[in-house]
């Protein structure tokens, strides 16, 4: 399970997990593959593989002070809505493309 993001009781309900992450788009997806379990289906802005699929959208930059940091929103759909899957695959997910700072 992720302990960084908990998943929260309506993500579970609705079957859906958004984030916004601070990643660039085509970084995003050529990164994806190994956080995610395989085959994949990428068409765009979207992407689905065995139990979920997902949409990202380009967000605009966040600014602090002379610093620029890209932003993506990733919205992850479940169906069916299996809370054991739904863990396993955010707890990847999570620490697939959790960055450390220092």
């Amino acid at each position: 399970m992720s302990v960084a993001f908990p998943l929260k009781p309506e993500e579970i309900a609705a079957g859906q997990v958004v984030r916004v992450m601070s990643i660039g788009r085509d970084e995003f997806f050529q990164m994806l593959p190994g956080a995610v379990d395989l085959p994949l289906v990428h068409r765009g802005d979207s992407v689905s593989g065995r139990g979920w699929a997902m949409r990202t959208e380009v967000l605009p930059a966040l600014h602090i002070g002379l610093l620029s940091l890209p932003r993506l929103r990733v919205q992850i759909d479940f169906a069916p809505r299996d809370v054991d899957f739904m863990l396993a695959f955010m707890a990847r997910f999570d620490r697939h493309f959790q960055r450390g700072g220092g």
